[in-house]
């Protein structure tokens, strides 16, 4: 029965409305069903005016080209970690065969490159070689952070020679400053959040802009990066976001249009855990007391991990676990910028140095991870955010890491992993995505 002006009245062609009305539901219950669960997927960045977008990078053609001193970084920005929380074998469906497509979709190389002081640009002219083009958005090295007055002032000098070297050939730096000394010991967190080393955050940005460096050349800054993995002083949340704020403050104080970012692992350890007993939850503990504001962009890091050779097999391929993008996300929201990042890259050869446990990866298998980034970030990218990819491809097998990320050594070739690179540059380009790249022709 219905209802037709309070009288009741009976339908007609009763049994077809009720087929209708029952499809309908169905379709009705199914939709709802599925936009429920794509928001479960990634946690969505409303904001009602869309911040800029950061990876849309301008540089200065009129800088004059200088000479710098050799400046060298103290350690790496990723680690290949052994988890404690996956399934073993987790990885993407590999590829029947290798998918091969040129990078050739830039503007021409840039001259000079190769004799380059910095050896991430005289590297960087290989990569241009490759596409013939000018690949790269951002190009990164690390620096350590001075513990003395005497060490900020020094240290700031050859950063800014190198920061001048980058915009005399139009390369846009992402810098990774590390919470290491000079020496190479790592930095008590603890007094660095009490203020112990304020004096020298101070010199030390006052000494890059004596220097004659602008906002502009600059870049963008990346603080205290994996601040959530063991390999610092320590993991807790609390010190990680008084000691970004502090660092990034002394930043803007000087150089108020720079840009800063920070850079968390898809994997996170409680203060004093050690390595293989860290868990994938949520990060907002490391940025909920940031101001907003302060941070222009946020990296997200994750890196394929496997057991020797040796070993029972346990591996962690796939993307879709090793880079959380509800993480990213959440705490994009959290912070309210919409410019996330990810370091990330996948590996020729692990544990390098003792033939029984080194493990190969096939070209197929490394397309297949790549392609399962660039899916993850497409995943960040329809719901608005401006994604970039920053590739960390050095070979550091004689590291204490022992782990081959490169696509090729000495030259690049004709070879599988050479078209691994390609295709993905290929790739992500047509996506709209920003490559950010770090290799180094120096170990």
């Amino acid at each position: 029965m219905v209802y037709k002006y309070g009288q009741r009245v009976q339908p007609k062609n009763r049994g077809i409305k009720t087929v209708i009305f029952g499809v309908l539901s169905c379709l009705l219950i199914s939709i709802l069903a599925n936009l429920y669960i794509n928001s479960q997927e990634v946690h969505l960045l409303s904001t009602a005016a869309q911040p800029p977008n950061l990876y849309s990078v301008n540089v200065n053609h009129n800088m004059p080209k200088v000479t710098t001193t050799t400046f060298r970084p103290t350690g790496s920005a990723h680690q290949a970690a052994p988890t404690g929380q996956v399934t073993p074998s987790s990885s993407p469906t590999v590829l029947p065969s290798l998918q091969t497509q040129s990078c050739s979709l830039f503007p021409p190389p840039t001259p000079g490159l190769a004799n380059a002081v910095s050896p991430e640009l005289r590297k960087l002219a290989q990569y241009e070689a490759v596409c013939n083009g000018t690949l790269a958005a951002r190009v990164s090295f690390f620096v350590p952070t001075p513990i003395t007055v005497p060490e900020a002032q020094t240290d700031a000098d050859s950063v800014a020679a190198t920061l001048k070297e980058f915009a005399s050939f139009d390369v846009v730096p992402l810098v990774f400053i590390e919470p290491v000394s000079d020496s190479g010991n790592n930095i008590d967190l603890n007094l660095y959040s009490s203020g112990a080393y304020d004096s020298v955050l101070d010199a030390y940005f006052t000494e890059l802009k004596a220097d004659g460096i602008t906002d502009t050349m600059m870049g963008m800054w990346v603080v205290l990066p994996e601040g959530n993995l063991p390999i610092w002083s320590t993991t807790d949340p609390a010190t990680y976001a008084a000691d970004v704020t502090k660092t990034i403050q002394f930043q803007k104080k000087y150089f108020p249009d720079s840009l800063s970012a920070i850079l968390l692992d898809s994997e996170s350890y409680a203060a004093g855990a050690s390595w293989g007993n860290g868990s994938y939850v949520s990060l907002l503990p490391y940025v909920q007391n940031i101001p907003k504001g302060l941070i222009n962009s946020f990296g997200l890091q994750g890196f394929p991990w496997t057991a020797p050779a040796n070993q029972a097999a346990n591996t962690v391929y796939d993307p879709k676990i090793y880079l959380r993008v509800d993480f990213a996300a959440e705490v994009a929201h959290a912070l309210g910028i919409n410019n996330i990042w990810f370091n990330t890259g996948t590996f020729n050869r692990m544990y390098t140095q003792t033939a029984a446990e080194t493990v190969t990866l096939s070209p197929t298998q490394r397309q297949s991870m790549l392609n399962g980034v660039l899916s993850q970030a497409e995943l960040l990218q329809a719901q608005g955010f401006n994604v970039a990819i920053h590739l960390f491809a050095q070979d550091k097998s004689a590291a204490s890491e022992a782990t081959d990320w490169s696509y090729w050594h000495d030259q690049p070739g004709g070879d599988s992993n050479t078209a691994v690179f390609t295709t993905f540059v290929h790739d992500i380009t047509t996506a709209g995505i920003p490559l950010w790249l770090f290799d180094s022709d120096e170990p």
